[in-house]
């Protein structure tokens, strides 16, 4: 039995981090990890140490490929002498110098909100080592985690060396204190109570709470351009991100709110109010996106219109190409026609303006195409088909002259057909009267005692 465990061992569910820092905890053995098969360096349950001792051939190669995945996201260990050394490259970023940072890429945007939310990549290190004992590479299938700050969900030096940096991208590399990590004790046998330096790579920040922080903000504080600056961004940010979910409502009330951000703005130069009109002319256009994409073309024109008011539209081709759409959605295509045609001129490699157009063609030569049917259809002149029936010509010679003859007469005239004639010479005795105005054939009776006239109308 202690021969099982000479190796690290997986447990049988993860840890909870808040009873991990504040109180004790239970750990499970899962006693059949060596039953099961380990084919993937993705498995979060792997036991990462790189003090592994005597190693199989399969943990060496789980190994390197940790090793070239790390170098891969750029999480890889730096070349240094010792931490001591190490730190003192870095800046503290707490009085007591638990958490020291070094920025390898300054991120751009705001400093990352308390309460945002992050997506990274970490590896931690011990010292000295090129293999990383924790790292999210094994975790979410290789993808980065995404993490709400704020909560006491996460270890508190990372939550605060990634709230002393820009955002929404960054590189950066923390030498943490076992205060600022899992505690001053460590979590033996797997975490022990030492440094460790953590390389982070931040990928993206959105900062769910900026409508309501500015709203919190007294007047004088919201006015301030770099106040309402760093307001609008986050909130277009977040936007992004609903729009790429498809959540167009939620997007809508995003450029909104920046909408009534930037009406209070007060910029200080020339080159603040160029920002400020830039802001504004992007949430215009993209609330055009978004009334296009739930169908509210009333909307799509007079976010275009407000934009006119603003700027040059002729020399926005975002602006002109969703007048366009606008157009196209309430049915007025020759009007949409002229825009994408505005719009295309600024871009003519545009393959979405080009499709478009060539859309509206096609629609409206089929319009055309499906107008014509319509037209030939009300106005179809039916072939008239020549009746062949089985009578002599002498019988119909004769009934052609007696129609004639009657017709020729203005007074009334009744003319009895003899009995006994077959139903093709009815047919045909009613054929010819058709054709002479004034003319009627009268039957009455059935069969061999039915009567057939021609009568003259007066």
């Amino acid at each position: 039995m202690d021969e099982m465990y000479t190796d690290p061992v997986p447990l049988s569910k993860g840890i909870n981090m808040r009873e991990l820092l504040n109180s004790a905890t239970e750990f499970h053995i899962d006693t059949d990890f060596k039953k099961k098969k380990q084919d993937s360096m993705f498995n979060c349950d792997e036991d990462l140490f790189p003090d592994l001792g005597d190693v199989d051939s399969d943990s060496e190669d789980v190994l390197k490929s940790l090793e070239e995945s790390t170098k891969t996201k750029m999480l890889d260990c730096p070349e240094y002498h010792s931490f001591d050394e190490l730190s003192k490259q870095m800046i503290d970023c707490v009085p007591s110098g638990d958490v020291k940072m070094l920025i390898l890429e300054e991120g751009t945007g705001p400093i990352v909100p308390v309460d945002a939310e992050v997506t990274i990549h970490y590896a931690a290190y011990w010292e000295k080592a090129n293999i990383p004992f924790d790292t999210t590479l094994t975790m979410n299938a290789g993808e980065p985690i995404r993490i709400r700050l704020g909560k006491g969900k996460f270890l508190p030096g990372i939550e605060i060396g990634l709230t002393s940096v820009r955002g929404p991208t960054a590189r950066l590399l923390l030498l943490l204190r076992p205060a600022a990590a899992w505690g001053p004790r460590g979590v033996p046998p797997r975490v022990r109570p030492e440094p460790a330096l953590f390389s982070v790579a931040l990928y993206a920040v959105r900062d769910v709470q900026a409508a309501a922080r500015f709203n919190d903000l007294p007047q004088e504080e919201q006015c301030k351009y770099e106040v309402t600056m760093r307001t609008v961004n986050s909130l277009h940010t977040e936007a992004k991100n609903l729009f790429s979910m498809k959540k167009y409502l939620k997007c809508i009330k995003n450029y909104q709110q920046s909408m009534s951000v930037l009406r209070v703005s007060l910029p200080k130069n020339s080159t603040e109010e160029e920002k400020v009109k830039r802001l504004r002319i992007n949430a215009y256009v993209n609330l055009a996106v978004c009334y296009y994409k739930i169908n509210k073309p009333k909307y799509v024109l007079r976010m275009c219109e407000n934009l006119d008011n603003i700027t040059d539209i002729e020399k926005h081709c975002k602006a002109l190409f969703y007048y366009g759409r606008g157009y196209e959605l309430l049915g007025k295509n020759d009007q949409a026609a002229i825009y994408y045609k505005k719009a295309l001129k600024l871009e003519p490699k545009n393959k979405e303006i080009g499709n478009a157009l060539a859309n509206l063609d096609n629609y409206n030569r089929n319009a055309v195409l499906n107008e014509k049917k319509m037209w030939q259809t009300v106005f179809k002149t039916v072939e008239e088909k020549k009746i062949v029936y089985d009578v002599d010509e002498d019988f119909q010679n004769g009934v052609r002259d007696m129609c004639q003859s009657m017709a020729g007469n203005d007074e009334y005239a009744k003319f009895d057909l003899p009995n006994g004639l077959s139903h093709d010479e009815v047919e045909c005795i009613k054929d010819l009267c058709s054709k002479f105005d004034g003319l009627v054939v009268l039957e009455d009776g059935e069969g061999k005692r039915k009567k057939v006239s021609i009568v003259k109308k007066s």
